[in-house]
């Protein structure tokens, strides 16, 4: 899923790659997948890009942006996102194929589900507006005292995922990126914020800006692929790919539940509950 760190390298990739570059085709909905959602300007936008330049690839936290001229498509959660040089490689089923002048291509399958979107100007859509509201936390405003500022009567009630994860509070970091977050900063997802220390409230604050810059300079994490279907050299702690497994700190066996509507993962002894 399209979390901060795969939406910057993703984009910053496809920076390298389209941008300059004129579109000769836009093919969407070629491969049914009722988990797809497109907006509803999708087939008259279509047809107005054909002919026009990518000018700017932006990541926006949960987003992917791309600019096309005067219009902007967007991607956002289980889209994946893959570049190809000719059409020898193009996967036989796709949700969203755009042909290049160069001949080359971007075809984009989704798993799970997704959003697509293709609007001109800026999008209405409520929650990329509102991303686009929060402070990033890849910029220098997004401080100790701004992530203080954040802990408030109602937040205090939060557990600490829920805090982290939800209402875009802090924008880009889903479910998945918070595992490792919590995991360095020793916080058992399910602690109430009230439950923490002003240290620990300190240490999370850490954790997650070093957790999260550690995600991207090593080209996102291993669960996730790049758009030449690499996956990221970030090695997760706290993910299916260690599900079962020990902890690197105490050799204890890593824990996995539901919970708020997705899986956390946690060591007992590292993270315990603070009741």
């Amino acid at each position: 899923m399209i979390e901060i760190p795969e939406a910057t390298v993703i984009a910053r990739e496809l920076d390298k790659v389209i941008v300059g570059k004129t579109i000769k085709r836009f093919l969407y909905g070629f491969s049914e997948h009722k988990f797809t959602f497109f907006n509803e300007g999708m087939e008259e936008n279509s047809r107005k890009v054909i002919g026009k330049k990518i000018s700017n690839i932006v990541p926006r936290c949960f987003y992917v942006e791309i600019l096309i001229e005067e219009y902007t498509l967007l991607f956002r959660d289980g889209t994946n996102i893959r570049y190809h040089k000719d059409e020898d490689t193009l996967p036989e089923k796709h949700q969203l194929l755009i042909e290049f002048d160069d001949g080359s291509f971007i075809a984009v399958s989704v798993s799970m589900y997704g959003c697509i979107e293709l609007c001109m100007g800026k999008s209405d859509n409520k929650y990329y507006n509102l991303e686009l509201k929060g402070v990033s936390p890849l910029l220098d405003e997004f401080s100790e005292e701004y992530f203080l500022s954040l802990v408030n009567d109602n937040t205090k009630k939060l557990s600490a995922k829920a805090f982290i994860a939800t209402e875009q509070r802090i924008p880009g970091i889903g479910n998945g990126v918070t595992q490792d977050i919590l995991f360095n900063a020793c916080i058992n997802p399910k602690t109430k914020i009230k439950n923490l220390t002003s240290e620990e409230i300190s240490n999370l604050y850490s954790s997650l800006k070093t957790t999260v810059l550690d995600m991207i300079s090593k080209n996102g994490r291993d669960t996730e692929k790049d758009i030449y279907g690499v996956s990221g050299s970030y090695k997760t702690i706290m993910s299916k790919n260690n599900m079962n497994g020990p902890c690197p700190v105490c050799g204890d066996i890593l824990k996995k539940e539901n919970y708020l509507g997705g899986s956390i993962y946690y060591c007992f002894k590292c993270q315990k509950l603070k009741k």
